[in-house]
């Protein structure tokens, strides 16, 4: 065999093994399109803006972060996000800074597309109800993520006083328990009872690190605890950043030993899709995450795929969507 006749043969041997593939990922892509097809919206409920190139920089992420560390902004995500079927979105705050919510809301502009924020305000301020009633003018502004330079206290007297004022004002208060673990499960819980009228939605998958292993008991029976109240929502978000396996498995099965007890305690009303962009990045494709949990949901009805892609958002964070 010559050397061109061999190189020919290995090309051809090649392009015979991608078609199939590349065929299988357009299945893929067209089963889980027409799954989202069938809810009214998608929205998606955690993203975030960002430009590290403005004057006074930013606090979050790291210069040293060589995915993240550069501008996040409308205009690539907008376009990501559409032809993945998003429908809408609501920005989540990644900034401590107070002053850093008005930037978001100007990048949001106008746009109908970006239809709320989780903006951030120190929930230690006893100065909270002034900002808060300044933010909450612009009708965009739907809650705040409670975030601190150090761990939150949720039953200080000062934070349960400001988190009641949310609770009147019929805004909602998402919660980042990354890292905790059973304890962190259990602090949301311990908030939930002390401020039950409060909308309270957990962010990725309540903080789990995921590593394909089933959780243990104490971890689902803090899950069960948390799912009594009625008034705690969950973000099947980030999952792609929750795994242990770096980059993470594409592969829904990876992912069921912890979805499967959430399915099963918050239930099909109280489960909201999120991206977490643009920390999907590191993992894969924006598309590749809209895919990873239309699997799931589209495996559990058209009233799931409903409730997970929109109406539980609606509910959770007070959104006008017909």
């Amino acid at each position: 065999m010559t050397k061109s006749t061999f190189v020919a043969l290995a090309i051809c041997v090649l392009l015979t093994s991608a078609v199939p593939q590349a065929a299988a990922q357009t299945t893929a892509a067209a089963e889980s399109s027409a799954t989202r097809a069938k809810a009214q919206h998608v929205i998606d409920t955690h993203i975030h803006l960002y430009d590290p190139r403005r004057p006074d920089g930013i606090p979050w992420p790291p210069p040293d972060d060589t995915v993240l560390y550069k501008p996040h902004l409308p205009a690539e995500y907008t376009s990501l996000a559409k032809a993945a079927g998003v429908t809408g979105v609501v920005v989540v705050e990644a900034s401590e800074r107070l002053e850093d919510n008005m930037w978001v809301l100007e990048q949001m502009s106008a746009d109908p597309f970006y239809v709320a924020l989780v903006g951030n305000i120190d929930p230690y301020r006893k100065d909270f109800a002034e900002h808060l009633n300044r933010l909450r003018k612009d009708k965009r502004f739907v809650g705040i993520r409670a975030r601190n330079a150090e761990a939150i206290d949720y039953l200080n007297p000062q934070v349960l006083a400001n988190f009641r004022l949310m609770a009147e004002a019929g805004l909602s208060v998402d919660i980042l328990a990354n890292g905790k673990g059973v304890e962190g499960v259990k602090e949301v819980g311990a908030l939930a009872a002390a401020v039950p009228h409060l909308r309270i939605i957990v962010d990725h998958v309540l903080g789990f690190d995921i590593d394909g292993k089933p959780p243990g008991q104490d971890w689902l029976d803090a899950v069960a605890s948390l799912a009594r109240h009625p008034n705690v929502y969950c973000k099947v978000s980030g999952l792609y950043q929750r795994c242990v396996q770096q980059p993470a498995p594409s592969n829904i099965d990876h992912y069921r030993t912890v979805l499967d007890p959430l399915w099963e305690n918050f239930g099909a009303k109280r489960l909201i899709y999120g991206s977490n962009w643009p920390c999907t990045k590191k993992s894969g494709s924006y598309a590749s995450f809209v895919t990873l949990v239309d699997k799931y949901f589209g495996e559990k009805g058209d009233d799931a795929v409903e409730h997970y892609f929109w109406k539980n958002a609606a509910a959770a964070y007070g959104l006008d969507l017909k």
